[in-house]
């Protein structure tokens, strides 16, 4: 009897706790049943600039599991400060008609003033009561684009254009995309820049020569002093400005002993011109070379090494001097190639054109100045030049990818011992044409009496063939 009677107390308490269990999973179901999905609301920039002309598109959409139907929804911006267009006209909150079929849109707009020091932090909250559905999402206001660096190779080399990379980022959003966000806006942000310092320290007609020479083919730097629209490019973790040009940005230093580059950008996402400045001296100042009393080749050689490398054109001035004390001017004169040929080594074939073009200034006969690049270019592995006289020659024309530097005397046609060129040359009948191949191994020459003639002239890594 007391078994039947436990057993039936205790079938009672199970019984009680499992209805209590089966009411609990059953009130919990049906809460998480009944939870409503939230709306979905979506922004077109991740932050908005200050600009007039652009706005941030805000769309409202609802979710999966709700019925069909076309519901009210109310929204509104929590700073107050946030402008958007609803059917009653501007204002920071109003009601706005949404479906499953067509999601509601609007556009926003900052009326407050422009941001200067940060970003300020916008809300928009969007519901719908009738369905007890909303969401809320938030953006930063206020765009800070600046320039972050100018970011330059490793080894400047003075006269010829060097690429520069000019870096940008927003000051007020760092993890922003700055590229994405420029495109999405149409922001063209614009540049100038302009250099100064890192002048030519020794007064040769050589050494000018041989660094203004690409003066005339470009721009001392670009951007130069006007601004330059241009784009926002996404690059191995930087964003870069791009001119709109298509041209690299760069700069053309006369040499490696200091120099500062100031570059301005303009059209900062609504804000005003700001400046960036970025310094270099890329030349430790050591013991300058003194070439007064040397020959004037060997003088005008170490004169624009040392503005390329200091040091060494301090150790070539040495050995020369050896050479020279001995009364071996062409040992002298073979002590300079393979320093040379180092300090040309970011770009040695346009180097070479411009100190072979750089010669004439010298004044010295023909026969000295080939001699002179003989010499020297015994140690300019897989690099030659080819070099006619200029009077005797109306026009010319390269083929593609070569290079011309000229003077009141002659042409200087560099080129890689990978590199076959062919040169055509008009005659001008003035003067008779005479014509070097200069390579390590040797010179070729060729001669065209003057003449209307046209001539043209393949160059090969080891002979000059003209065709006909």
């Amino acid at each position: 009897m007391f078994f039947n009677r436990l057993l039936r107390l205790t079938s009672k308490k199970f019984f009680s706790v499992a209805f209590a269990a089966a009411l609990l999973i059953i009130a919990v179901c049906g809460v998480y049943a009944a939870e409503p999905p939230e709306l979905e609301i979506n922004i077109s920039l991740p932050a908005l600039p200050v600009i007039t002309s652009v706005t941030q598109s805000i769309e409202i959409a609802l979710p999966d599991g709700v019925p069909d139907g076309m519901f009210e929804a109310t929204v509104s911006s929590e700073s107050g400060w946030g402008i958007m267009l609803f059917q009653t006209g501007p204002s920071d909150s109003g009601k706005i008609h949404v479906s499953r079929e067509a999601p509601a849109r609007l556009e926003y707009r900052w009326s407050g003033v422009s941001p200067v020091n940060a970003p300020v932090f916008e809300t928009i909250k969007a519901s719908i009561p009738e369905l007890g559905v909303s969401c809320e999402i938030g953006f930063n206001v206020g765009v800070d684009l600046r320039i972050k660096e100018i970011s330059m190779p490793a080894q400047i080399t003075p006269g010829i254009f060097n690429n520069i990379e000019i870096v940008l980022e927003d000051t007020f959003n760092p993890t922003l995309n700055v590229a994405d966000l420029v495109e999405r806006t149409g922001v063209k942000p614009e540049i100038m820049m302009s250099l100064s310092g890192g002048g030519v320290i020794i007064d040769d007609p050589v050494v000018r020569a041989f660094f203004d020479t690409a003066e005339t083919a470009g721009e001392q730097s670009y951007p130069g002093k006007d601004f330059k629209p241009g784009s926002v490019i996404a690059r191995n973790g930087k964003f870069l400005w791009q001119c709109e040009e298509g041209k690299p940005s760069g700069i053309t230093p006369s040499s490696t002993r200091g120099f500062i580059i100031e570059a301005t950008l303009k059209s900062n996402l609504g804000g005003t011109p700001l400046k960036q400045w970025s310094s270099s001296a890329l030349g430790e100042s050591g013991r300058v070379p003194r070439i007064e009393d040397l020959p004037e080749l060997i003088a005008s050689t170490i004169g624009i090494m040392s503005q390329l490398d200091q040091g060494a054109a301090a150790e070539t001035e040495s050995a020369a001097r050896k050479f020279l004390a001995s009364g071996n001017a062409n040992e002298a004169a073979l002590a300079l190639g393979a320093p040379l040929r180092k300090s040309f080594e970011t770009s040695l074939v346009p180097s070479l054109g411009k100190f072979s073009s750089a010669l004439a200034e010298s004044g010295k006969r023909e026969a000295e100045i080939v001699s002179f690049l003989e010499t020297i270019m015994k140690d300019f592995d897989g690099a030659g030049v080819l070099l006619f006289t200029r009077n005797g020659v109306e026009d010319w024309i390269l083929s593609s990818g070569a290079l011309a530097y000229d003077n009141a005397r002659y042409v200087a046609v560099p080129f890689s011992s990978r590199q076959n060129i062919t040169v055509t040359l008009t005659g001008s009948s003035l003067e008779d044409v005479s014509l070097w191949k200069i390579i390590p191994e040797g010179t070729n020459t060729r001669s065209y009496e003057k003449g209307h003639w046209i001539k043209e002239i393949t160059v090969f890594t080891s002979e000059v063939q003209p065709s006909h």
